[in-house]
């Protein structure tokens, strides 16, 4: 499936970062260095007889811009911890064996342009790990057999030898990819391997590729080991994953069939224990107006059932337990939503379990032990991320204390307010309070809008909302129509009416807070990135409240998006269609901020990164010179990287200081 123009920076997911040694200072607020300082932790993956985890846990070495990441295991029982990888370059995914006696993960061997991430698989009873695969361009992904003597993997076409001046001739047919590309994506492809690391056999060849990137998706063995469910998609395209299928494979054969009837946007396979279904995420069309559900199906075929829809919430991940029962995670307002399918009652309605204030945020497959135990990665809005264990009855228990320091600083709370939005629905959003609040005293406002839409603001550890409440300000994270977190009504609402009607349902939470009588009104702001970038560079052009504004990898055209970006189907999904197309056009520039620069009273500082594949750096460019011409107060500050946001430590970070720096100057 495509993703949206959401925000998903490593200093906001699980952040890799260097462990602190001592508890801070009594009394000291949240800064900017503590950012880096905050353990990233992986999603845990327990043994197969459930008494223990294995956990990626992340540091910065924010001095060479490197982010390290090594293996731990723990002892669930007790929360011993054993390191069992230093300093492995490109550290990825993990999996235990079937026995439970050896760990598989990959890695990257080879230095410079040579460097490639491989399959390890390492002895739980000591003795180093070694490589299994020698996958020419590397491996993307991987499972275990049941019977723990070989993997599946996926690996990219190996690229063509040239020499002479051939080496030059590298032209392309260019398709549905964005501008910021240099070159179609090569197709990814099944590939089996004995666990020695032998017999490495290709299954799939062809144009039609293995869903990576971006798109990837899980793989999957059947029980008996000799099927292979997986993501084909028409190429390895981003914009065009959607239109891919799941397929069964053949292991010996190769050959293949359809497993559901839907036109597309499916992902995620996963083969029950017993080895008869398969539960996967589907949405009817373009996820951002239409709910992605979790959906089950007879391994050898047959009628699909949307076993999530009376939950009426867009589901962000299913996971078997081995039980048989089938978990699934969502949003719900401001928290998670966790509900289970009894084993064999797929059609029966699904029981909800409580997490308390706990909000999840890691992945569930392959975390949930033999008695139901779940092991995750859950924070809170004063307790950045830990590790959690929760069994089938209580209530969440923390089991490691990574982020103690962090955790000892005077911390902003926060809290849920709703309002009404204009179209009769009820909404929500995230209020956070600088440390030392007093009630009845009026603080900056300062609006940080969440990218998508499909996404929503919740009350799990905000670091940059920590940076900025750490100044004295209030921070009101709204979730508008379009978000992901009220059912398919409210999040179908944004369609044909993608800023507007968003646009009313923002100026309403700041109405809600305003109503508390906590806000100096002569100081309020607005900002936000992608999605909320588009929010914010809308908010400045047609309300006149705001201080100053941040507006950082938005759409200011969209029809410069449309013809640019990776995921221009998404885009068109929004609208009526095509703005080439018959009299759409009119639609596509009444939404675009570049059309009412002359409108705009704000100061505005405008961010992006040069190569942006998602929000191309030519609109944000188009919106500056907009304003120039128009003699407005507008910054724009560009980082010389690809990408949606940047991706190293440094940077990533620096994209908060010159933002919340921007913010505090004009709020004095």
């Amino acid at each position: 499936m495509v993703r949206r123009k959401r925000l998903i920076p490593a200093v906001i997911a699980v952040l890799a970062a260097a462990t602190l040694a001592a508890a801070p200072a009594a009394g000291r607020r949240f800064a900017p260095s503590d950012i880096p300082a905050i353990v990233g932790i992986g999603s845990p993956v327990v043994s197969p007889d459930g008494k223990r985890a294995v956990v990626a846990i992340s540091h910065v070495d924010f001095k060479n811009d490197k982010t390290k990441r090594d293996l731990e295991l723990i002892d669930l029982a007790s929360h011993a911890r054993r390191v069992l990888t230093y300093e492995r370059k490109g550290l990825g995914e993990v999996a235990w064996s079937p026995d439970g006696t050896k760990l598989a993960f990959t890695a990257v061997t080879g230095e410079g342009d040579d460097a490639r991430s491989q399959i390890f698989v390492m002895p739980l009873d000591g003795g180093d790990a070694r490589p299994v695969t020698k996958a020419a361009e590397g491996v993307d992904q991987f499972a275990w057999r049941r019977d723990g003597l070989a993997f599946a993997y996926t690996a990219a076409d190996e690229k063509q030898k040239k020499k002479g001046a051939d080496r030059f001739r590298d032209s392309y047919v260019v398709g549905n990819v964005p501008i910021t590309q240099r070159g179609m994506p090569v197709p990814a492809h099944l590939w089996t391997i004995d666990a020695s690391g032998e017999h490495a056999h290709q299954l799939t060849r062809g144009e039609t590729s293995v869903a990576t990137g971006e798109a990837s998706t899980s793989i999957a063995w059947s029980g008996d080991g000799s099927q292979i469910v997986y993501l084909r998609t028409p190429n390895a395209v981003l914009n065009d994953s959607s239109k891919g299928h799941l397929m069964v494979l053949d292991a010996k054969t190769g050959a293949e069939r359809r497993l559901t009837a839907h036109a597309g946007y499916e992902s995620d396979p996963l083969v029950s224990p017993d080895g008869k279904q398969v539960a996967y995420l589907h949405s009817e069309g373009d996820n951002q107006i239409n709910l992605t559900e979790a959906y089950v199906v007879p391994l050898g075929g047959g009628a699909s059932v949307a076993v999530s829809h009376p939950l009426d919430r867009a589901v962000q991940q299913i996971a078997w337990a081995p039980s048989g029962d089938l978990y699934v995670l969502a949003k719900d307002g401001t928290h998670n939503l966790l509900a289970r399918a009894a084993a064999g009652s797929a059609e029966k309605p699904l029981d909800r379990i409580a997490t308390g204030d706990v909000l999840i945020g890691s992945q569930l497959n392959g975390a949930i032990a033999k008695d139901g135990t779940i092991a995750f990665v859950g924070s809170g809005p004063t307790t950045p991320p830990e590790l959690y264990t929760k069994g089938p009855d209580g209530a969440p228990e923390r089991i490691s204390d990574y982020n103690a320091a962090v955790r000892g600083l005077d911390l902003a709370s926060a809290e849920t307010v709703t309002f009404a939005t204009s179209n009769g629905m009820t909404s929500d959003a995230v209020l956070m309070k600088p440390a030392g609040f007093v009630e009845g005293r009026k603080y900056p406002l300062v609006l940080v809008i969440h990218g998508g839409p499909t996404s929503a603001s919740m009350l799990g550890f905000d670091r940059f909302g920590q940076m900025l409440a750490a100044r004295g300000y209030l921070v009101l994270e709204p979730n508008y129509r379009g978000s992901d977190n009220h059912g398919l009504a409210f999040q179908r609402a944004v369609r044909y009416d993608p800023e507007a009607g968003p646009g009313k349902d923002v100026m309403a939470a700041v109405d809600a807070v305003r109503a508390k009588g906590i806000v100096d009104d002569k100081r309020i702001a607005v900002s936000g990135w992608s999605y909320g970038g588009i929010m914010t560079a809308w908010m400045v052009t047609h309300y006149h409240i705001w201080r100053a504004a941040v507006s950082g990898a938005s759409v200011d055209d969209w029809i410069t998006d449309y013809a640019t970006a990776d995921d221009s189907d998404g885009d068109k999904a929004l609208f009526h269609g095509s703005p080439f197309v018959g009299n759409n056009k009119a639609e596509w520039e009444r939404a675009s901020a570049v059309n009412y620069a002359k409108d705009v009273t704000t100061p505005l500082l405008i961010l992006s990164d040069v190569g942006d594949n998602r929000d191309p750096y030519a609109t944000s460019a188009m919106f500056y010179r907009a304003l120039l011409d128009n003699k407005k107060d507008v910054t724009f500050r560009a980082w010389p990287v690809d990408g949606h946001f940047p991706r190293d430590p440094v940077r990533s970070l620096d994209v908060y200081v010159q933002w919340a720096d921007y913010l505090t100057a004009h709020l004095r």
